[in-house]
């Protein structure tokens, strides 16, 4: 199986995002353990595993098949995901085409993930779950927790018209929690709650390394720089 036929949608921008800042991380020697909030089908999951280094552990927590289980929210996600419902067999299946044993797998509501993964153990947090506002803000929580003074975590979905809630609950986590965004993608926000500056310098030094796309200035809620693919040469 070749990257780009895995099912699921991960945009260019964004896989060269995760690997530029998983590759600083590794360039720094920051230590940590990945974490997925929301795996679908593996196609995130497949690259954050290709950048574990020995002795890291990669956590993926995905309700799957029982996606319509969210408390409160059923509806709202049952609506979302009406076309392509998730499984852990497609997700398994799709991840052993690339690696030769499975990540740490929890199949249930992320909002346990903190009985699985132990605080201040991870340098990474992808969050891709429920678009709930009231889960966001739990699976933000969960991150924060998890998450090493100087990791990042990575939001999908933060400015979409489908997806307010989670819009909301990044915002708020911006505005009033200390979340400091690092750069911006038209699907994904990185961010932090350590100093945002070392690593955005490095990524924007990357992206103005590539051919294929542009770095814009700073965009005013906080200050982050927004990386977009390049058309038609600008």
């Amino acid at each position: 199986m070749k990257y780009e036929d895995v099912p699921g949608w991960f945009n260019p921008i964004d896989q060269a995002g995760f690997a530029w800042t998983l590759d600083y991380q590794n360039q720094i020697g920051q230590r940590g353990d990945l974490l997925e909030l929301g795996s679908f089908k593996g196609k995130s999951a497949i690259l954050l595993g290709q950048k574990l280094k020995p002795g890291e552990t990669l956590t993926v927590c995905d309700l799957f098949e029982d996606v319509t289980e969210w408390s409160g929210a059923a509806a709202t996600e049952k609506a979302f995901f009406s076309t392509q419902t998730p499984s852990r067999a497609s997700f398994e299946q799709n991840y052993l085409a690339f690696h030769h044993a499975l990540p740490n797998i929890v199949q249930g509501p992320t909002g346990t993930i903190g009985a699985h993964v132990a605080p201040n153990s991870c340098r990474f947090v992808h969050i891709d779950a429920s678009h709930v506002y009231d889960n966001v803000i739990e699976d933000t929580a969960s991150a924060r927790a998890a998450l090493q003074d100087e990791g990042v975590v990575v939001f999908d979905d933060y400015r979409k018209a489908q997806t307010l809630g989670t819009a909301a609950a990044v915002w708020e986590a911006v505005l009033n929690h200390g979340l400091a965004p690092i750069f911006a993608t038209d699907f994904k926000l990185y961010a932090t709650w350590g100093d945002p500056d070392p690593i955005r310098d490095a990524i924007i030094t990357r992206a103005q390394e590539a051919n294929w796309c542009r770095t814009g200035a700073p965009v005013t809620i906080r200050d982050h720089t927004l990386v977009r693919l390049a058309r038609n040469g600008t």
